[in-house]
């Protein structure tokens, strides 16, 4: 069984749709509600929200994942990330 954080759109979603395909048993795990629904509507699959930024969304969302699966085989964690502004930390290549 495989766990997709970040699955609601993009790399996350693109990930799922094609583990799916290839016949994997896939659960998706997003911040937004709507767009979670809609992925895991499309693949036929169960789903969560949980904001990572949020520790008991988090925690929550473990409990939820432990009562439901004896076991996960593969956590992809693609939640997405903040970055902060480029700094050069060195002289340009030659």
């Amino acid at each position: 069984m495989v766990v997709i954080t970040g699955a609601s759109d993009g790399i996350g979603a693109a990930a799922a749709r094609r583990l799916r395909g290839n016949g994997h048993t896939v659960v998706v795990v997003g911040r937004s509600a709507e767009k979670t629904r809609t992925i895991a509507t499309e693949l036929k699959v169960d789903s969560y929200v949980a904001d990572f930024t949020r520790l008991d969304d988090v925690e929550r969302l473990a409990g939820q994942l432990r009562a439901a699966y004896p076991r996960i085989d593969v956590l992809a964690n693609n939640a997405g990330g903040v970055f902060g502004a480029r700094t050069k930390t060195g002289p340009d290549p030659v």
